[in-house]
């Protein structure tokens, strides 16, 4: 199992919102710049720390306002890998399936988010209207699975 704050930071990581021009509504505490793949907001230092030291992130630098600037490594498979984690959750499976999967942290962080979801009782909805997503999952208002 991953450790609370780390989930949460990587759960933070999986629904920023892309600065890929478009207006939002709200003001997003986390960004995500698909031109140099990094992740933009504040952060925890000691769970930056933890996740640098266990190779699931970089930390590129800081900001004067102290805004954060770090990158995921391996992105393309670190999505993957937790994207499958919500689905082998959704499908009912258990979490014996990481042992398979080629990012066991980023699986394991998914099928994680997914399961603790799934426990409350009025889990607000993924919606792109609501400007609310997360990689991996279903967004209620047009039905197909949001991708980073």
């Amino acid at each position: 199992m991953i450790p609370k704050a780390q989930l949460l930071l990587v759960v933070s990581l999986m629904e920023a919102m892309p600065l890929d021009g478009t207006h939002y509504k709200y003001h997003h505490a986390i960004t995500y710049c698909p031109n140099d793949e990094c992740y933009y907001g504040y952060f925890d230092q000691a769970t930056l720390n933890r996740l640098q030291a266990v190779g699931v992130i970089t930390i590129l630098g800081q900001h004067d306002d102290d805004m954060q600037c770090i990158k995921l490594i391996e992105r393309d498979d670190f999505l993957a890998s937790f994207a499958a984690g919500v689905s082998e959750a959704r499908n009912g499976s258990d979490l014996h399936y990481a042992d398979y999967n080629s990012n066991q942290y980023a699986f394991t962080a998914g099928y994680q988010h997914y399961q603790n979801r799934n426990k409350k009782k009025r889990a607000t909805a993924y919606s792109l209207d609501g400007e609310n997503v997360c990689h991996g999952f279903v967004l209620e208002d047009t039905g197909e699975v949001w991708k980073q």
